[in-house]
């Protein structure tokens, strides 16, 4: 109750300070002709002066007066030429109604905002009753235990703090000292996937690449993590493949316990993203998400899966999951420096067709083309009659397209696809839409009209194609 006394007083005093000056009305000020007037009068003695001291003769000082004299008479004669009225006091009536809105309308608008804002009805907290509340002990915690792991660096200690974080919904310091945790050597399933949902909860629930990598990586440290499956499944569902989404959380529920506490929240994501996509969910078949590394089987299709960090020849589980808790920097760093020794020992190995297949997957991922295309090459020479390589340099080869129209070389390259498997989607595809671009309809529709019957009924795949083949002109 003293706190308002004091509010009010200042509140008073503050408005008392504007206010009054606008209901007392002010004095007039001395019109401008008796400032001029004097000054004027002032220099008729100063001319006075300068001839007494010789410095004027008696025409020179004449003649000032003269012009002073002419002064005078000009500001009279413009003083008596201006309106009348006291501008400067203003319109009672304005001042007033000025007086009523910040006496008035400015508590009023104070009280209102602080009743919608605020919490009025929260009673007073003094420092020895606040000491016992949660919030501020928590606070003081984390404050002290800050303190010590900026002296003393320890995995166990920024995991704690980065799970107290989390309970306090500071999501993204949670995943920042989860990260440190894992450099420090707190490199387990657990851990990682804090990291990695903190990050999801720091972007409102948007799975986004970091997350979804980072959660990859809990796969590679325990197959069977269902948070991790979850989330993956969500990452789809927020692209809006549904299928692929529902997929993995049936496969989730089909190896959960019975009674797990998750099933019934997957459950209803089962049933809500299966409405958005118009299926049935029992007629998707489960199955699990891949983990980091995992790369589609059918080469360079047009809803190819991301390549992981093991497909890129990057390290596998708890190493890669080390390298995933680094900052963007240090990461870039060190995967580029994995690289460049991967490059190195290729060269005094020549033969090694699995490390040059690693190679060309990393210079892809670091946006290397060029030398991406060259390893690729060095792998398709190794094993000239395997789809995979092939597939791999394709890859390379679409991602140097520019435009709309495929690349001859990359054209070239599936067609050797097709000929050592002719049941190749990515080769039927894309070959049809070379055939296409040739004003070859026939070869065209024929091609596609085989792959749109190869695909599953709920593969993403089937739309593009179908418009594709809609779009072929009928004769």
């Amino acid at each position: 109750m003293t706190l308002w006394i004091i509010f009010a007083a200042l509140t008073l005093g503050t408005l008392g300070f504007l206010v009054v000056p606008l209901l007392r009305r002010p004095a007039a000020a001395p019109a401008r002709v008796d400032y001029d007037i004097v000054v004027y009068r002032d220099q008729l003695a100063e001319v006075a002066k300068d001839v007494e001291r010789g410095l004027l003769t008696d025409e020179q000082a004449a003649a000032a007066k003269t012009e002073i004299h002419r002064r005078m008479l000009a500001a009279e004669d413009a003083e008596l030429t201006a309106p009348k009225g006291d501008f400067r006091a203003g319109s009672k009536k304005l001042r007033v109604a000025a007086a009523v809105i910040i006496g008035i309308g400015i508590p009023a608008a104070s009280v209102a905002v602080y009743n919608r804002l605020g919490s009025p009805e929260l009673p007073g907290q003094p420092f020895a009753s606040r000491q016992a509340d949660p919030d501020f002990r928590m606070t003081a915690l984390v404050s002290r235990l800050e303190a010590d792991l900026q002296q003393k660096p320890d995995a166990d200690g920024y995991v704690t703090l980065a799970r107290t974080y989390t309970s306090m919904r500071r999501y993204p310091d949670a995943a920042a000292a989860f990260q440190r945790a894992i450099q420090l050597g707190a490199v387990n399933s657990e851990t990682v996937a804090d990291m990695a949902e903190a990050i999801v909860l720091s972007n409102d629930g948007q799975v986004v690449p970091e997350a979804r990598q980072a959660f990859q990586q809990v796969l590679t440290l325990d197959k069977d993590d269902p948070r991790a499956r979850f989330y993956l499944g969500l990452a789809k569902a927020q692209i809006g493949k549904y299928a692929e989404a529902v997929s993995i959380w049936r496969d989730l529920e089909k190896g959960s316990p019975e009674g797990a506490p998750w099933l019934p929240m997957l459950r209803e994501h089962i049933q809500q993203y299966a409405k958005l996509g118009g299926f049935d969910p029992a007629t998707i078949d489960p199955v699990p998400p891949a983990p980091a590394g995992v790369a589609s089987a059918k080469g360079p299709n047009p809803h190819a899966s991301e390549d992981g960090p093991a497909a890129s020849g990057m390290p596998e589980g708890a190493a890669a999951a080390a390298v995933m808790a680094q900052s963007p920097e240090d990461r870039a760093k060190t995967i580029r420096s994995m690289v460049e020794g991967l490059a190195a020992r290729l060269q005094q190995s020549p033969d090694d067709y699995d490390g040059w297949l690693k190679l060309a997957r990393a210079y892809k991922v670091l946006g290397d083309l060029d030398k991406a295309k060259d390893a690729a090459g060095h792998a398709v020479k190794l094993k000239p009659q395997s789809v995979e390589p092939k597939l791999a340099l394709a890859e390379i080869q679409i991602a140097q397209a520019q435009g709309d129209k495929l690349p001859a070389d990359f054209v070239a390259n599936m067609r050797d696809v097709q000929a050592l498997d002719p049941a190749n989607e990515a080769a039927m595809y894309y070959i049809g839409m070379a055939e296409a671009q040739a004003g070859h309809p026939a070869a065209a529709r024929e091609l596609w009209t085989k792959l749109l019957a190869k695909l599953p009924a709920d593969a993403p795949e089937r739309q593009d194609v179908a418009k594709r083949l809609d779009g072929l002109p009928k004769n």
